[in-house]
């Protein structure tokens, strides 16, 4: 070891030395310029008070060979040392405590171990006396406890401590660290740590998105599959890759411990939640459905999430919501298969799905209230929505979950709440068009109906799923759904069906080129409606009619049929129908050349549609305003609209025609 330079610092006579305490750097670290380009950063400001840095994330994500990739890196900037310890579990052999490793610190700086004091207070005390002023580096890895760290804090303000911990350790903010956390490798640098581990093997491109998928981008993942590949010459990728699908992690003595530590620490309210977010559907969980399906108080639970999410367990996302990373949740559900009961498992689920059916009826009926759902006439709905905005910012937050809640019910058997969800979901279709996942659900809500022996409610299935099929330009399956629909609606004596179904079957008479036949249907759907009383049926059939009389040519009768349509949908507040009959009376007046008229209703309807936040006709009405001002010359203007069009049409996963 080389002695200090003339001039450092010290309290005593003694020599202090300039130790390098680091283990080797890793070979190659990919993928974590952004972290290093922060931690540049904090070095070199200039503040007061030494520069602390907690590099935080679960087991095996790279904390500390990310600081050790830096300090080798930056061995240079630190003349007066780099020093390095590293605490472990308490009931771990080689367990570190802050007082031994002031100890250690102390002698590896030249203070002769008879001579270190025998309090930690005291050797902190000594330990900053030693280096004050000194431009030296800390690494403190695999820190259980803030406190810990805190007593090995030096004061120089030339000092850099990097921290490396499976928790949070917020509290060292006081001591003006900076908590960086570390995220799972993103999908390049993952499949180059891969590529690297795993050497010279070929590995096709379908066992290498397997073999990703169950890595997760966990580095210490990647690197284990990579090395049971380069050590296993004979084995084929693809075996490899089944045998991670089928068991993921569960060979791998180093990914199914290193969690352990993290798990064990937990009170038994964050053990519990810990296990049940591994069990549940979905990319995320809202806080409030953990809260009932745990049947927790929400300070109670708030703990407990908190709790998670300092270990780094759990993370934090936007409106009250929570996630896992993808090896954290699989370690969690092996935990929760482990040590609770299958019964158990199943009772906490079927709260979640209830919570998810009760929410989605509740913001159904705000979304589209002009539609009656036989699920809300069954299911005492405890959604506590505002209004409708909030009701359409939970459902675009939650519908990857309900889709998956979904799949769960149609799993286990729960058809009650499958076909509930199924309908009431109808709303917020119409209005983001999520065609080919809105299918799937309806399928299956089908066959849950047809189980239940509910007529009614599969008629529904069936003409909601008859409309995607229509929608998707599959005409034949469409019609078939929509003669089922009218059988069942006749024979059950029930008018809401009957005058649905001869609605849809106009449209397929529409699809198949016979508009005589689809306005005879369309009549006939208007009078079954008027008989049931149900004038918005009626008004819908208007517009629909006056559609095709617009094609046909015989547009003073669309024009009559149109006009009353749009005075209904205005005076019930229905702005997506109002804003489609708009666009065929505006088309219209175009043709008529009455240009600003056609203009004004266009723009009226597109406010109308916006502050429904409905892509889909926000969409149809964009595109409309975009062919009329096209055709008067301002091309521009229709550009503008056609591009935010497009945008919304994604949005809403409106197919192709």
């Amino acid at each position: 070891m080389s002695e200090a330079r003339p001039g450092a610092a010290a309290t005593s006579s003694r020599p202090v030395r300039a130790p390098v305490q680091l283990p080797p750097a890793p070979p190659v670290l990919l993928g974590r310029t952004p972290e290093l380009a922060r931690l540049d950063e904090i070095r070199l400001r200039s503040d007061p008070a030494p520069s602390v840095v907690v590099l935080t994330g679960v087991g095996g994500i790279g904390k500390t060979a990310l600081a050790l990739h830096w300090l080798h890196a930056h061995r240079t900037r630190f003349p007066d040392g780099i020093l390095c310890t590293r605490f472990s579990s308490e009931d771990s052999e080689t367990a570190e405590s802050a007082s031994g490793a002031l100890h250690g610190f102390l002698t590896a700086l030249g203070i002769p171990a008879d001579d270190v004091p025998a309090s930690l207070a005291q050797r902190a005390a000594e330990f900053r006396a030693v280096t004050t002023d000194r431009r030296f580096a800390v690494l403190l890895d695999d820190v259980r406890r803030s406190a810990d760290a805190r007593a090995v804090l030096p004061s120089s303000p030339n000092a850099f401590v990097l921290v490396t911990s499976r928790s949070q350790l917020t509290s060292l903010t006081l001591d003006g660290a900076e908590i960086l956390p570390l995220e799972p490798l993103p999908d390049k640098p993952a499949r180059e740590v891969l590529a690297r581990r795993s050497g010279e093997r070929q590995i096709s491109k379908e066992d290498a998105e397997n073999l990703l998928s169950d890595c997760a981008g966990l580095p210490l993942a990647l690197t284990i599959t990579g090395a049971r590949l380069r050590v296993r010459p004979k084995r084929n990728p693809h075996q490899e890759a089944r045998r991670g699908r089928t068991r993921r992690f569960g060979d791998f003595t180093d990914l199914a411990t290193v969690f352990d530590a993290s798990y064990a620490a937990l009170d038994d309210s964050a053990a519990r939640l810990y296990r049940t977010c591994g069990i549940l559907p979905g990319p995320h969980h809202a806080v409030d459905a953990l809260a009932d399906t745990l049947q927790s108080s929400p300070a109670h639970l708030d703990d407990a999430v908190d709790e998670l999410i300092e270990a780094n367990l759990l993370h934090e996302l936007e409106d009250e919501t929570v996630a896992q990373h993808d090896v954290v949740r699989h370690d969690a559900r092996v935990r929760s298969e482990r040590q609770d009961a299958e019964a158990d498992r199943d009772y906490l689920l079927h709260r979640y799905t209830r919570w998810y059916r009760d929410q989605t009826v509740a913001a159904s009926t705000l979304i589209h209230p002009f539609r009656p759902n036989f699920a809300a006439e069954t299911v005492a709905a405890t959604g506590s929505f505002a209004d409708r905005d909030q009701a359409v910012r939970w459902w675009r937050r939650d519908r990857p979950v309900i889709n998956a809640v979904a799949n769960a019910a149609s799993a286990h058997g729960w058809d009650e709440e499958l076909w509930q969800l199924a309908e009431a979901s109808w709303g917020f279709f119409l209005h983001h068009r999520d065609y080919e996942p809105f299918l799937k659900l309806c399928t299956a809500g089908l066959a849950a109906a047809r189980r239940c022996q509910l007529p009614l409610v599969e008629a529904r299935m069936h003409s909601q799923i008859g409309y995607v099929h229509e929608r998707l330009q599959r005409f034949e399956e469409a019609a078939a759904h929509h003669a089922a629909a009218l059988e069942i609606g006749e024979r059950e004596q029930h008018g809401p069906t009957q005058a649905t179904a001869l609605s849809r079957m106009a449209r397929d008479a529409r699809a198949r080129g016979d508009l005589e036949a689809a306005l005879d249907l369309y009549e006939r759907s208007a009078e079954k409606h008027a008989e049931i009383d149900r004038p918005r049926g009626v008004a819908m059939a208007r517009r629909r009619r006056g559609d095709l009389l617009a094609t046909l040519g015989r547009e003073d009768d669309a024009v009559r049929e149109l006009t009353e349509a749009a005075a209904f949908m205005e005076e019930v507040g229905d702005a997506s129908q109002l804003a489609r009959t708009v666009v065929s009376l505006a088309a219209i007046h175009a043709r008529r050349g009455d240009y600003h008229q056609a203009r004004a209703e266009l723009v009226s309807a597109l406010e109308g549609v916006e502050r429904l936040q409905s892509p889909h006709f926000q969409a149809e009405v964009l595109t409309a305003l975009a062919g009329l001002e096209r055709g008067h010359g301002d091309e521009a203007s229709a550009e503008r609209r056609l591009e935010q069009a497009r945008l919304l049409s994604g949005d809403s996963a409106e197919p192709p025609h």
